[in-house]
């Protein structure tokens, strides 16, 4: 039963997320990516403390991959700052590896806004990496974060 619901509300998770704008920041060995986030369709994407958030990736291959890594950075005054993801091997994360040429690739995964997360305006760098530690995938977007009752003005 769980499983089930939790297939649902993933299912839920794609449906309402529209793709939004990005700057490449380097992509390598890919096409076509699109970069969908739940409750984004405009930019800067509005998160707030305690919300769950899934990000889409879609992209096509157009060499071959033995492995993949994503990686997430808050760019906060010009520093890039690590962010740790629950999962960070996309092999682990539902990505058939390895990828073969001209193969379509996506994958989804799920966050939670800490609440001991800052409220700020920052870029938030999202990549993908291939066994070489080379971005395939590299999305620069603007993510506000704020608590749920703090005034976005």
């Amino acid at each position: 039963m769980i499983l089930k619901l939790g297939g649902i509300l993933f299912l839920i998770s794609l449906a309402i997320a529209d793709p939004i704008p990005f700057k490449d920041c380097g992509s390598s060995g890919t096409t076509d990516a699109v970069l969908d986030l739940t409750n984004c369709s405009t930019l800067p994407c509005i998160f707030h403390k305690n919300e769950n958030v899934t990000l889409n990736l879609k992209f096509t291959t157009t060499r071959e991959f033995k492995s993949v890594t994503n990686l997430v950075y808050g760019i906060i005054a010009g520093v890039k700052v690590p962010f740790p993801l629950p999962q960070s091997d996309a092999c682990k994360n539902g990505v058939q590896c390895p990828l073969p040429s001209n193969t379509a690739v996506q994958e989804a995964l799920s966050l939670v806004v800490l609440p001991e997360y800052p409220s700020i305006s920052l870029f938030v760098q999202f990549q993908v990496n291939d066994e070489n530690n080379e971005p395939i995938v590299c999305t620069l977007f603007l993510l506000l974060i704020f608590g749920i009752f703090e005034n976005k003005c």
